[in-house]
């Protein structure tokens, strides 16, 4: 089912042949592909890395410098991936020797929060590799499963989730139904970034194709509870759409910017006074800064 709604909606909305695919090696950005292949698009999948760089887990932090970066495992499923499919692929090494130039750009798009600057920050560097018009992105999948930390412990009925309900007794305003939960994560300033990535989308010439935004899949994954959705797999009803997950192994969710180190890399502005300019620990703290400091 979910499969055909993918299907449907690139049919419904690429009319060209030739298609990018923001392909992360996940299982949303996948599924998408694989749904342009199944509409008889020719795929030109775009994968990004951060170039190698040194890292202080802490601002004045004495511990020796750690190299981090590089090609990560969801860069090297997504190549994988592409190959077994014979996909066009295209690898991009995001440059790290750029970052304050490129916080005041970010800050330009309006980013507020850290996991906006954070997962829209890589692709100051896709977009303009991108040759074709159509982009195709996963943007939203997560959305409908619930695959937070936070939403784990609401939902599943797991008794290892029991020791979480002392969170939830001092935070009743996080108490929603698994659908309210799911309503919130798609409000516009809240949905990992996706208003911020849309305004470059439009910088570039580029349409932003998100299927899973459909109003028609949306119906179909809230028709289901939590468990539904992630038991005996998480997001097994999508990997079970297409016989080729079987491929290849992709693993659960991992949130895009963490994976590939972006989390790590901002960091390291920690110890650039002129955007943490009131000492801040963590990065967190520097975003709400900056929004306060733009709201004046």
């Amino acid at each position: 089912m979910i499969k055909k709604l993918l299907v449907d909606h690139i049919r419904n909305n690429v009319p060209d042949s030739e298609v990018a695919v923001l392909l992360s090696g996940g299982v949303d950005s996948i599924s998408v592909a694989l749904a342009a292949h199944h509409a008889g698009k020719k795929v030109y999948a775009y994968s990004f890395y951060i170039k190698a760089f040194e890292y202080y887990a802490k601002k004045d932090c004495p511990k020796k410098l750690v190299i981090t970066g590089g090609k990560s495992y969801d860069f090297k499923t997504a190549e994988k991936f592409a190959k077994k499919m014979n996909w066009n692929f295209t690898p991009i090494e995001i440059p790290t020797e750029n970052l304050v130039a490129d916080w005041y750009r970010l800050v330009d798009l309006k980013c507020k929060k850290k996991t906006h600057f954070e997962c829209v920050f890589p692709f100051l560097y896709v977009y303009p590799v991108i040759k074709e018009k159509y982009v195709l992105t996963g943007w939203g999948a997560d959305g409908y499963f619930g695959v937070s930390k936070k939403a784990q412990m609401r939902y599943s009925s797991k008794e290892a989730n029991e020791k979480y309900h002392k969170y939830f007794e001092k935070n009743p305003q996080n108490i929603h139904t698994f659908n309210e939960a799911r309503d919130i994560y798609f409000l516009p300033d809240n949905s990992a970034g996706l208003k911020w990535h849309n305004k470059l989308v439009e910088q570039y010439n580029k349409v932003h194709v998100t299927p899973y935004l459909d109003t028609k899949v949306k119906d179909y994954f809230y028709q289901f509870s939590w468990e539904e959705l992630n038991i005996p797999e998480q997001k097994h009803h999508v990997r079970s759409s297409y016989d080729e997950f079987s491929l290849l192994k992709v693993k659960k969710h991992e949130n895009l910017h963490l994976g590939a180190g972006v989390n790590k890399l901002f960091e390291t502005l920690l110890n650039k006074d002129e955007i943490n300019f009131n000492n801040r620990k963590k990065m967190q703290y520097v975003c709400w800064d900056w929004k306060s400091k733009n709201e004046i």
